[in-house]
């Protein structure tokens, strides 16, 4: 069996992530904004499908007005070799704030023996060896929870792969899911927020504060 181990993020067919892209250090170095400008458009026309069926279900949801922006660049560590970090979607919602990315992997995912990794079989025989997107999201929650500390508000990270194509092993964790799968999950946050009987949470508020701490806020 061919064993594929992807080192460099943009390895392998398919089986990149906006999430991984801009991890090369020379793209995050000064001038970042404006040399990344041409992925940024692209990426935003791929991830544009997903961010519209997140706003319409948060929106059928709580009938509040939820905060949905397309790709958003977040300054999570200033002054350091890798300063910013990408965000497919970002959703503010009456009952918690989840950082979303898009996966276009093709195959079977399932676990491996290490938790930060997974098995990617793109195809009969060949097993391509990808970091885990709850690795990824790693830097993005801790960027996120210590700037909405004051909001008392659940952060989270979901990555969206593929309804077609791509298989997912039932046993991996709820956060990495199809696209026919948000509903339940969005669901099942908004009941766990709703039986912690905090109050509802103001997204537009929330949504300002962030935007205060982001060099691209994105399209919304």
């Amino acid at each position: 069996m061919e064993r594929i181990k992807s080192l460099h993020p943009l390895a392998g067919n398919n089986a990149t992530s906006a999430a991984a892209l801009w991890k090369d250090p020379s793209a995050a170095a000064e001038g970042w904004d404006a040399d990344q400008a041409p992925w940024k458009e692209k990426r935003r026309r791929v991830c544009l499908p997903l961010t519209n069926r997140i706003r319409s279900l948060l929106d059928g949801m709580t009938g509040d007005a939820c905060v949905v922006r397309l790709g958003v660049l977040l300054e999570h560590a200033p002054d350091t070799r890798n300063p910013v970090t990408w965000v497919d979607c970002l959703a503010i919602s009456a009952f918690g704030v989840f950082a979303i990315d898009q996966y276009e992997w093709i195959g079977k995912v399932a676990r491996s023996a290490n938790e930060e990794e997974l098995l990617l079989h793109e195809r009969p025989g060949v097993v391509c060896v990808q970091t885990s997107p709850l690795r990824r999201a790693k830097p993005v929650l801790r960027h996120l929870r210590g700037v909405l500390g004051q909001f008392l508000c659940p952060v989270e990270s979901i990555a969206v792969f593929a309804d077609s194509d791509c298989a997912l092993d039932p046993t991996l964790p709820e956060n990495m899911l199809q696209g026919g799968e948000l509903r339940h999950f969005m669901r099942t946050r908004l009941n766990r927020f709703r039986c912690s009987h905090s109050r509802y949470l103001d997204p537009r508020r929330i949504a300002a504060h962030l935007q205060s701490h982001s060099p691209d806020w994105g399209q919304g």
